[in-house]
């Protein structure tokens, strides 16, 4: 029997200013999603009226107005306190470890808006959201790499950074903490 086998668009992602020191590498821009909701005049039906945007999704690629529904792609840094989850941006080695996160993820989570691969000067990033624990001071972006060395048990160090809804980058260790 063979499985169906899933991929992910590729899609190139600008640079953001995320400096992940180790690799030498800037993650993408995160850019917030506004959708149009729009009503047709039943008069004229061709003949929108009403119209107001939904921010519900995110990307690393800045669609173009009015393209997919899409109203507006805005650049953000943080996340308000308002939003209802948390993001992970995380780096890649190649296009199948991504896709590979990606089907693990939305095994996690079957409601998960399916998600793409994004390639920025030749690096590999995907975007996730989370749920946003408890302890942590609000919905946050997080950034992450994993760098291969050898001085630790499994050979893999986590490179982390998240940014909160104050707009500050921070190193942290909490994506990975026990709650």
């Amino acid at each position: 029997m063979k499985g169906q086998v899933l991929r992910f668009p590729t899609r190139v992602a600008r640079r953001g200013d995320v400096w992940c020191e180790p690799l030498k590498i800037y993650f993408p821009q995160v850019y917030r999603l506004g959708r149009k909701k729009v009503s047709l005049s039943s008069v004229a039906p061709s003949f929108k009226h009403n119209e107001t945007v939904v921010a519900c999704d995110f990307s690393l690629f800045k669609f173009k107005d009015d393209v997919a529904g899409i109203a507006k792609a805005i650049p953000v840094r943080h996340l308000s306190p308002s939003d209802d989850r948390s993001l992970v941006i995380r780096h890649h080695w190649s296009e199948s470890l991504a896709n590979a996160y990606l089907q693990g993820v939305e095994d996690l989570d079957p409601d998960q808006p399916r998600g793409g691969i994004y390639e920025t000067e030749g690096e590999i990033f995907t975007i996730a959201k989370c749920r946003t624990r408890k302890s942590w001071p609000g919905p946050m972006i997080f950034y992450l790499a994993d760098l291969f060395e050898d001085d630790s048990d499994i050979g893999v160090q986590i490179w982390e950074k998240s940014v909160g809804v104050d707009g500050e980058l921070r190193a942290t260790d909490i994506f990975y903490e026990d709650d």
